[in-house]
């Protein structure tokens, strides 16, 4: 009996040991394909890293992973940075994640707050950041310093033009986590994915929440491709920031007189704003409607301001002969009303069509 007690034993204390070491080397994700070591560098000149890729449940590439280990020093004083580092598919900073037993700390030793850490990602995200600029001992003021009891030691203070740019109290922990995100190992990343990549994954990166990944899309799909006006609809309607203005320059006059693409477009007329409607309104004057389409761009009136009645009338003026006898009664009526903004250009379009 002593014997499989020990022996339990020993086996109880070999998985506690995997899983404490698991805890340092292995990403916080439970996924099915992962691409060991795709990528392997250095930081701070001497320090190997590994980078994985991992994929999402469709078997496509999804974002890039590794555990970093770093001395973080500071007068002399050095302690490990431990801390798992991901990445999107063009390198971009998506998330960070602690080691449980070596949680990020600052100045006196205390915890991150959750104002710290999302202060940090924020940092992190942001490749414009003056830290790429200064070196960690650049970023203290050495005329203006405290007294570290912890460290028994005096230490500068932050200069207020980088406060912003830095975790208070973690100045030297945020310049070098930065530098490793956003330096070497990012252009690794970048690159790998270029190298790597096909329609599938420039698909996946169309229909992402990223800007970044939505314009590296755009600029490089295949324009022959079938998949190509679905995919600049898709990001006239969903594209973040002004990808939607990038990608409604992209659609072609050939693009422009397929029905299915110009219904899409004038129904988004009632949601998006007044520049995208304005864009909207300048691709279809210069193509010829359906006769649906006619109708359906009618009934838009009241989605847009009065000052861009007169694009939506030459609009329907060059595509009059598609009236019927719905949408004349339509305009007779609308011309009736006399606190209609529109009634002048209803009647405009109904001494147009008996022309």
């Amino acid at each position: 009996m002593r014997f499989y007690i020990s022996r339990l034993l020993a086996l109880l204390l070999l998985i506690s040991t995997a899983i404490y070491m698991t805890a340092y080397t292995e990403p916080l994700f439970f996924n099915d394909k992962v691409d060991k070591a795709i990528i392997k560098a250095f930081i701070k000149d001497s320090i190997p890293v590994e980078i994985d890729l991992i994929y999402d449940n469709d078997s496509l590439p999804d974002q890039y992973y590794s555990y970093i280990e770093t001395p973080v020093c500071e007068k002399g004083i050095c302690y490990d940075l431990k801390v798992h580092l991901y990445w999107d598919l063009l390198g971009n900073f998506v998330n960070y994640k602690e080691v449980a037993s070596d949680p990020f700390t600052k100045y006196e030793h205390e915890l991150f707050t959750a104002e710290d850490h999302s202060k940090l990602r924020k940092i992190l995200a942001d490749k414009t950041s003056p830290l790429a600029n200064y070196n960690p001992e650049d970023l203290v003021d050495k005329s203006k310093t405290l007294y570290s009891p912890l460290i028994d030691a005096v230490v500068g203070a932050t200069y207020p033009a980088l406060k912003s740019s830095v975790v208070p109290g973690a100045v030297y922990s945020t310049h070098t986590l930065w530098n490793i995100v956003n330096g070497t190992l990012a252009d690794k990343i970048k690159a790998y994915t270029i190298a790597h990549s096909n329609e599938a994954v420039l698909l996946k990166m169309a229909h992402s929440s990223s800007k970044d990944l939505q314009l590296y899309a755009l600029r490089n799909l295949d324009t022959a491709s079938t998949s190509y006006p679905k995919v600049l609809i898709q990001l006239v309607k969903d594209g973040i920031d002004y990808v939607p203005y990038f990608a409604i320059a992209k659609i072609t006059q050939e693009m422009w007189l397929d029905a299915s693409l110009q219904n899409e477009l004038i129904s988004l007329l009632a949601t998006t704003d007044f520049e995208m409607q304005n864009e909207i309104l300048n691709g279809l004057s210069a193509t010829q409607l359906s006769a649906s389409n006619t109708a359906v761009l009618l009934d838009q009136y009241i989605s847009l301001e009065e000052s861009q009645y007169k694009k939506l009338t030459s609009i329907l003026k060059n595509n009059i002969a598609h009236f019927s006898h719905k949408e004349i009664k339509t305009l007779q009526k609308i011309a009736a009303e006399t606190n209609n903004t529109f009634a002048h250009f209803a009647n405009e379009l109904l001494k147009s069509k008996t022309e």
